[in-house]
């Protein structure tokens, strides 16, 4: 499927998860009601139907219900790092040295830059001994991957890998924002069983001798908070029951989408179906043991052990291996720990002769690549996602710059001089600003950094800033928003800004905005192109006169013609970054479907002549970062 397509259908099944949440609330209201009715009957002050009672029942237990929703979704707009707290995680120093956690790393800065979308945080579940990993997050700009420790243990890079892109495809195809929101609604549907067992534990503090001996009726009071308690209790099992049925309606059948895009990102099948195999074949299987795993049972690569009711959120293990697998003969692969200081001696070697983890010598970086306009026809395919790719990209980056990226004071000053003007004068005007609001340090080292990264191809940029998003994440708020304050100088300090560097400082703040100010994404408010017209029009002139003016008017009609839209070139005056920013702005609103509509046509205005120079190719994958779809780079492994 693609994943526009997958996006707008998470989209659509939003709304029925809301309709299944109502109807299990209607649910445990009724039984609720019936355990209030049989505790007044048994204390003779009630009847089987009682109208008013059931009216109070329905607003308490529903504003319960509703309230702790309202709460955890909240406390879940901190993005994925929540969820990685409660299931005992931490995260990973990304300048770690234990050989384990560097390939983990290594793995998920490659499948990001291959995905095109920021590196996740990663965290390990280092109490974990099972096979498992999630990912979690409202947006790819707050998302984590988290592995438990038998993952690192017990699978090798190419099964890790396939893991990884498993998650990564939860990530694209918009099923980490759905499962985020179910995690909301099922924390108020757990409310009721909570406050049974709360009740229920709440009698060990009471005497209930004394009880009877000083008032007559206090036995009863007791009695009616045990029935009520225990009642309470069984009714959030109705509740948990519903949340069972919930998420495996919701997740069930995207693990197989997953697993086969898995495949696809990887172009390897034995790497994802060995990790299945493994976890089958080894004592602990799958199995998380965190105390709030129940509400983050849909998240999880594999069943994570939790009682399920005969509701699985995962389709069986035999099932996932023999769709990835027709010809496997049904057993599964028993894994031992791995051996002490396995590799250590060669790694020792390495550095005493001057090296450092990976002595092979890194491919070259792509040229200027032509795309060609099969390309474009593509956009959204998994078949474009390529780990081979980002593993390319990733390796032909200098150690320096990779070092810069996990630096929080380094990779401030590296985006500092990605959006340095080219200009001479200009740049030193820049720099005085830079060492104004971050010091004369800060100013020099952007201006290294220009120096450094002015003549890369623009896919490697894009892959640096996509390194540094989660190092960025670690800033205080005061912090973020000199940096912000600066970037956006920079960027205004030219009224010819170079417009790539302009979308390259969008990103880079609508990514952090969703960490820092929580902003998420806009409420859908636009689902045809043609409510879009003036803002698809802005765009679609703007990235027509990337070719000069003697080619900008041909672009234009080119576009038009492949989308069968009629509209009229705009003046540049009506083209400003202010009208491209606004632009930007409403079509992150847009349905995913419209957004793919207009990258289309971006395309093809870019492509009249046949082709896209690979400037061009990047910075449509910017303005499809800037409008919240993630574009794989325009570059083939050679």
């Amino acid at each position: 499927m693609n994943f526009f397509q997958a996006q707008d259908d998470a989209r659509r099944r939003t709304k029925w998860l809301v309709v299944y949440f109502i109807l299990a609330v209607i649910g445990v209201i009724i039984s609720v009601y019936g355990v209030v009715a049989i505790a007044m009957t048994y204390l003779g002050t009630g009847s089987p139907f009682m109208p008013s009672v059931f009216l109070v029942t329905a607003v308490i237990t529903g504003g319960v219900m509703g309230t702790g929703s309202l709460f955890k979704s909240m406390q879940l707009n901190g993005g994925g790092s929540v969820v990685a707290r409660d299931m005992g995680a931490r995260q990973v120093d990304a300048h770690t040295t234990d050989t384990d956690e560097r390939r983990l790393v290594n793995v998920v800065e490659e499948m990001a830059i291959a995905s095109g979308v920021p590196v996740p945080e990663i965290w390990i579940m280092d109490e974990e001994l099972g096979i498992n990993a999630f990912a979690a997050g409202t947006e790819p700009g707050n998302a984590v991957v988290a592995v438990t420790r038998g993952c690192l243990q017990r699978l090798t890079r190419d099964e890790l890998q396939g893991v990884v892109a498993h998650e990564f495809s939860h990530i694209l195809n918009g099923d980490m924002r759905l499962n985020m929101r179910l995690m909301g609604l099922l924390f108020g549907i757990l409310m009721i069983s909570m406050i049974g067992r709360t009740l229920f534990h709440a009698l060990r503090f009471m005497n209930v001798r004394s009880s009877s001996r000083d008032n007559k009726g206090g036995g009863g009071v007791v009695i009616a908070i045990l029935l009520a308690g225990v009642g309470l209790m069984i009714v959030g099992s109705i509740g948990v029951f519903f949340g069972r049925l919930i998420q495996a309606a919701i997740s069930r059948q995207r693990e197989y989408l997953a697993d086969a895009s898995a495949v696809q990102f990887t172009r390897d099948t034995n790497g994802i179906a060995g990790a299945l195999m493994k976890i089958g074949g080894q004592e602990y299987g799958s199995k998380i043991n965190a105390a709030k795993a129940a509400e983050a049972s849909h998240l999880f690569f594999a069943d994570g052990g939790m009682f399920s009711y005969g509701l699985a959120t995962h389709p069986p293990l035999d099932r996932r291996i023999k769709a990835l697998e027709k010809s496997w003969d049904g057993k599964f692969i028993s894994t031992q720990l791995p051996d002490v200081a396995l590799g250590r001696a060669a790694q020792r070697d390495a550095r005493l002769s001057g090296f450092s983890g990976d002595t092979s010598t890194p491919p070259p970086l792509p040229g200027q690549t032509r795309v060609a306009r099969s390309e474009m026809n593509q956009l959204g395919e998994p078949s474009r996602i390529d780990a081979a790719v980002g593993r390319h990209l990733h390796a032909g980056l200098d150690a320096e710059w990779i070092h810069a990226c996990h630096d929080r004071e380094e990779a401030q000053a590296l985006i500092f001089g990605l959006l340095l003007a080219e200009d001479n004068q200009l740049r030193e005007e820049e720099v005085l600003f830079v060492q104004k609001g971050a010091g004369h340090d800060a100013g020099e080292l952007s201006v290294e950094w220009n120096h450094k990264l002015t003549d890369l191809h623009s896919s490697v940029k894009i892959a640096l800033v996509d390194l540094a998003i989660p190092t960025l994440r670690r800033l205080s708020l005061p912090e973020y928003e000199r940096f912000v304050e600066i970037t956006q100088w920079l960027i205004a300090s030219d009224g010819q800004v170079d417009l790539f560097e302009f979308m390259l400082q969008h990103i880079v703040q609508r990514h952090l905005d969703s960490h820092f100010r929580r902003t998420g994404h806009d409420k859908i408010r636009y689902r045809r192109i043609e409510q879009l017209e003036t803002e698809s029009n802005v765009l679609l002139t703007t990235m027509a006169a990337l070719g000069g003016e003697d080619q900008m008017e041909s672009a234009y009609r080119s576009a038009l013609e492949e989308s069968g839209a009629t509209m009229t070139m705009l003046p540049p005056s009506e083209c400003g970054l202010k009208n491209v920013e606004q632009a930007l702005e409403k079509f992150d609103a847009a349905t995913p479907l419209v957004k793919k509509q207009l990258l289309r046509m971006l395309g093809m205005a870019v492509m009249h002549d046949g082709s896209i120079e690979s400037r061009e190719a990047e910075l449509l994958r910017a303005t499809a970062d800037a409008i919240g779809c993630s574009v794989p780079p325009f570059v083939k492994n050679s």
